[in-house]
């Protein structure tokens, strides 16, 4: 590990991601030697946030995973030079709040682009009668742009993905919506194959009623859905029906069920921080506390 010293010395403070290529080491270990060391200091500019996934007990899980973490939102420096890891961890979080910024532009755009290829009729009922909101890292001010494969394709895509939901009124024509279904597609598409950055859109049409049985929260993909929807930022279409959507998770005790679980996700975090920094030999089952499975897809 004398590497990592020398590369620290020379270069000064790092991302996780920069010094994890720089060095050539797996992540795993790098990422144990950095957190043990008494030479090396790491500055995390992340938010810690709920996520769900099917491998872990309860479900409840903290994102993002320590390998993202460490890669993507950690910055690694030299005991002693604490000045220039704060400059640099400024400059991080700079770099994700404009990625955030421009992911959440981007998201705009898409949903006044399939809106305006709809007929005008068809335009003013969506504009009434559904509103475009967008989940995951970008309403966070998480977003980020490193590469990484989308899941259908293995091509390479631009950092964080765009999750966006429509939600309609109970009586929204089948139609229009199976038309905004279409224009989503094919903008899902274009981004998808663009020529230089390639963009991850995942999308999702559904009604005021299966929201109102989503909030029940009788299954895992129910709890996925509501958390899209209270951490979401509206897009565009009705603020009134986006406010609907929101009295409705509070009238169901949503919020509270998702603080409980995200002190059980904190606990479960701090637990497996510890067994993963203390134990000499790691197995199989426990790399799932370091590199859990992310909810590619999963917007229900």
């Amino acid at each position: 590990m004398k590497e990592v010293l020398r590369v620290l010395r020379e270069r000064g403070p790092m991302t996780g991601r920069e010094l994890y290529e720089t060095v050539g080491l797996d992540v795993f270990p790098l990422w144990r030697f950095c957190r043990k060391s008494a030479e090396i200091t790491t500055r995390r500019v992340s938010k810690r946030y709920l996520r769900f996934d099917r491998e872990v007990a309860g479900y409840a899980r903290l994102s993002p995973s320590l390998q993202r973490e460490f890669l993507t939102y950690t910055v690694v420096g030299l005991r002693g030079d604490e000045d220039r890891i704060e400059e640099r961890a400024r400059a991080l979080e700079e770099e994700i709040r404009q990625a955030s910024e421009e992911k959440l532009r981007l998201a705009r755009k898409v949903a006044e682009k399939v809106v305006s290829r709809l007929p005008n009729k068809d335009t003013d009922i969506v504009l009434r009668d559904a509103c475009f909101i967008i989940g995951g890292d970008v309403p966070l001010g998480m977003a980020h742009t490193d590469p990484r494969p989308e899941p259908s394709t293995g091509k390479l895509v631009s950092g964080s993905d765009l999750d966006i939901v429509i939600i309609t009124a109970m009586d929204f024509p089948e139609d229009i919506a199976r038309a905004l279904d279409e224009e989503m597609y094919r903008e899902k598409y274009r981004l998808l194959r663009g020529p230089h950055n390639r963009v991850e859109v995942d999308y999702l049409i559904k009604d005021l009623g299966r929201v109102e049985e989503q909030a029940k929260l009788r299954r895992f993909e129910d709890y996925v859905a509501c958390k899209i929807i209270m951490e979401s930022r509206f897009l565009l279409g009705s603020r009134k029906l986006y406010s609907e959507v929101r009295a409705l998770m509070e009238r169901s005790s949503v919020p509270r069920k998702l603080r409980d679980l995200r002190r059980l996700a904190a606990k479960n975090r701090r637990r497996a921080e510890k067994t993963l920094l203390s134990r000499d030999e790691i197995m199989e089952e426990e790399m799932k506390l370091f590199a859990t499975t992310e909810e590619y897809g999963e917007i229900f």
